[in-house]
């Protein structure tokens, strides 16, 4: 399974992501995603033994400071 598909569906921000969809989504790195987490850069949603990333998050990281 290739790490980089070559599209990705609309981002929407009423989902929630696996922690390697939100890699793929902010083209960054496993690392940088858990250092956003343990800093509380990004708000994550813990299920059982999963965690996920709010759409919501993904696209306010995504945003460029106008």
């Amino acid at each position: 399974m290739s790490t980089t598909p070559a599209t990705l569906a609309p981002l929407d921000e009423r989902q929630r992501y696996t922690i390697v969809e939100a890699i793929r989504y902010l083209r960054t790195s496993r690392q940088s995603i858990y250092n956003l987490i343990s800093t509380g850069g990004i708000a994550t949603i813990n299920q059982g033994k999963r965690r996920f990333v709010p759409g919501s998050e993904i696209a306010r990281l995504s945003r460029v400071a106008a």
